[in-house]
């Protein structure tokens, strides 16, 4: 309820917070409208309606900056398509600088859910990249 309280008073409807394994915390707070005619006492800082969500999603990010390769470069396979099941370390998508190739890992075992960025594309430091669903 307190929470609820500093939310409202700081003109927030949401807060979230994250760590840097990917996992995040969102609480939304939407309050009680007051009646204007006076009709019906409540008090604005009663949340009508609290939700707390753990959200199990995982952002992989770029760990560096180039051009993302999101298949092996010498087998032409994809690293890690859609719906795909990875591990904690896996490569799941390459960066290219010129001659240099940097491995991005997945962070914790998941599904591939979402792929955010597109095959040659620039990505820069901290870009997320993909998202894995926990399994």
């Amino acid at each position: 309820m307190q929470i609820s309280q500093w939310l409202h008073a700081a003109g927030l409807s949401s807060l979230e917070l994250s760590n840097t394994q990917g996992m995040h915390f969102r609480i939304c707070v939407e309050t009680a409208e007051i009646p204007t005619d006076g009709s019906e006492q409540h008090n604005a800082l009663e949340p009508s309606s609290l939700s707390i969500q753990a959200e199990t999603d995982v952002t992989v990010t770029a760990p560096y900056f180039g051009h993302l390769l999101l298949h092996n470069p010498a087998t032409k396979e994809a690293l890690a398509p859609v719906g795909s099941s990875v591990c904690t370390g896996a490569v799941v998508a390459i960066l290219e600088i010129e001659d240099v190739t940097i491995p991005v890992t997945a962070s914790s075992n998941g599904i591939v859910a979402d792929v955010l960025a597109k095959e040659g594309e620039l990505i820069g430091y901290g870009q997320p990249i993909l998202t894995l669903q926990s399994s």
